[in-house]
This record gives structure tokens, sequence and C-alpha cells, in this order.
């Protein structure tokens, strides 16, 4: 079989968060003070994910070394009923501006710094997947890259959004979920995705608040490879799948090469490789117990398979994850 390259191997590594809030919705920083968190921290680029606020900070903290995206968060609520701020279930979408070539193409033109975008309220019951729809095509018509974020914390079951189109990427680690209630691990939805056959990359975020109660910063982010820190160059290898997400460990390279899966990583206790769509296909390769002893791991391909993605972790717990590579066998 060919080989495949996990990474376009088209430049340098930039970090980022692409999912944060500040003073202007519902977290604690400001946006002043939270660019300055992540650039003291070694992040090059963030978004400002202000629920149903779309935010361009560009003008007031975009330097050599690091960017702001613009974003928004936007919100579908099913209330248990009027007159209560009860939440049964929402749906977040997350709008990043897309490309300089999307931006031109956008048929009802680009949101506007601090525009307002109502969320779709519903009471009692909803129609959640259509709803879904509806946001994500919204977004696609303001020139935004979609994404889904925390499937599990928002309560939502899985016919309610896995078959809506035009989304990126689904966000498969919220720290700041995680640090909550637990509810932020997000990956069995992914390969329920990509065993239907939907062609989907995930990201790990923060999604920080900062209200003090527990930590949710720099605790969940991508690693994007691209040419240059420019906008157009971190979006489109964004949506081009050229980035690993992470929690902890570093993946520095990993792709399919004369009928093996492999990868090589920092320091970690063991290599997931997961594949569809036959039961026992994909496999783990085990370190050291309660060591960090592997740095490379590698996986037999049976010729079905029709993803591959690998999952570093250390001891700790702590995951990097790749997007999938599909495979052709033809």
């Amino acid at each position: 079989m060919r080989e495949y390259h996990g990474f376009k191997q088209n430049g340098n590594w930039y970090k980022g968060n692409i999912h944060s809030h500040t003073t202007i919705s519902d977290g604690m920083l400001t946006p002043e003070q939270a660019a300055k968190l992540y650039r003291d921290n070694g992040y090059q680029f963030m978004c400002f994910s202000e629920h149903d606020i779309f935010t361009d900070f560009r003008e007031q903290f975009n330097r050599e070394d690091f960017i702001i995206l613009p974003a928004v968060e936007c919100s579908v609520i099913l209330y248990r009923a009027k007159g209560t701020n009860e939440r049964y279930k929402v749906h977040h979408l997350h709008g990043i501006l897309g490309t300089s070539q999307m931006q031109e193409a956008a048929p009802e033109g680009l949101f506007s710094h601090m525009q307002y975008i109502p969320p779709m309220k519903f009471f009692g019951e909803w129609t959640g997947a259509k709803a879904s729809q509806e946001m994500a095509d919204l977004l696609a018509a303001h020139g935004c890259v979609t994404t889904y974020n925390h499937p599990i914390w928002s309560r939502v079951t899985e016919e309610e959004f896995i078959y809506t189109e035009g989304i990126s990427a689904l966000e498969i680690f919220n720290f700041n979920t995680v640090q909550e209630s637990n509810t932020g691990y997000d990956v069995t939805y992914w390969d329920r995705m990509l065993r239907m056959g939907r062609r989907i990359n995930a990201f790990a975020s923060d999604d920080n608040h900062n209200e003090g109660l527990f930590e949710d910063s720099c605790g969940g982010w991508i690693c994007v490879q691209a040419p240059e820190l420019s906008h157009d160059a971190i979006v489109q290898n964004f949506m081009d799948g050229n980035y690993y997400s992470s929690s902890g460990p570093v993946i520095y390279d990993w792709g399919i090469r004369d009928g093996k899966a492999w990868i090589d990583t920092s320091e970690v206790n063991h290599i997931n490789f997961v594949a569809g769509n036959i039961i026992n296909d994909g496999t783990t390769v085990l370190g050291k117990r309660f060591e960090d002893s592997l740095t490379h791991g590698e996986y037999t391909l049976k010729g079905h398979e029709t993803y591959v993605r690998a999952e570093a972790v250390d001891k700790y717990g702590r995951t990097a994850w790749t997007n999938p590579i599909y495979l052709d066998w033809e």
C-alpha cells in the first residue's frame, strides 16, 4: 500500500487554545488578561469564544509571536419549560473566522466585532438535529469554520448532532468540564462519526472561564503545523487536519509505511492505535507499568481498516491525539 503522512511537514509548530471565555460573556479574565496568560504560557494563538457574541481583537492583541482568531460560540438551548433557566440540552457550535477566500465568498457577509447572534431557544421539546444544522449553516454563511463543542456536557444524544454537515472538528477534550464534572471526554462520539464514514477531525481545548473554583487554563490545546504564524495559515492547516491535540504529551510525527501505522512521541506510558471498522482492529502498545518509557509505537495493518488514528498516553493519563488517516485499499 502507499505511504501516508500524518503531517504535511510544511513548517513550524504553533500552540493554541481555540475555546476560551472572558468577561465579555461569562469568564472572569478580561481579554487583555487572557491574552497575556496564554502568551506567558507559550501559546502562539487563541480564540475568545464568547457566548453568542462575535469578537475580533486582532488589532488589539496580534503580535509577531501571537495572534487572535476571531470567533463566537453560538447556542441552541432546550429549556425545561418557559419561565425557567433550567437547561435540558444545548448545542454549542463554535464559529472561527475562516480564511480570506472563505471570507470573500461568504454569502451573508461577515460578523462584526461585538455582534450579538441570538441563541435559538426551545421549551419542553426541540428539533435538535434540525436546529444544529441550521446553526452550522448560519456560521458557514458568514465565512466561519465550524466546530461542535462538548456534547457530553451538553446532554445531547448522538442523533441530535452527528449528522450535522459543515462541522470541521469535534471537541473531544474540554479541560474545564473535565475538571468541573468529568463531562469533557467525547472521543466515543468521534469514533461513532468516523465509523459511519464521516470525515471529521477532533481537538482539545480549555474552555476556560477562570472562575477560581478549579484550574481550567493551559490544560488542553492543539499544535498546528503551518508555514507561518498568520490567520490564513493557522486556519487552513486546522481545516486540513494538519495538527495534533494534547493535554500533555508531544507528537513529533506519525504516518503509515510498509503496511504499518507508526508514531514518534515524547516519553509516554502507552500508545493506542484506534481503527475502524472491524472488531479487534487496532491495538495498544504497552510500555513499563507506571512509567513513561515509550517514544515510538507501531501497528501492523490487517488490510481492511477504514481509518487509523493514534493516542499517546502518559502515566498520569494525559493524552495526545492525532487526526485520522483514511485508508484506500483499492
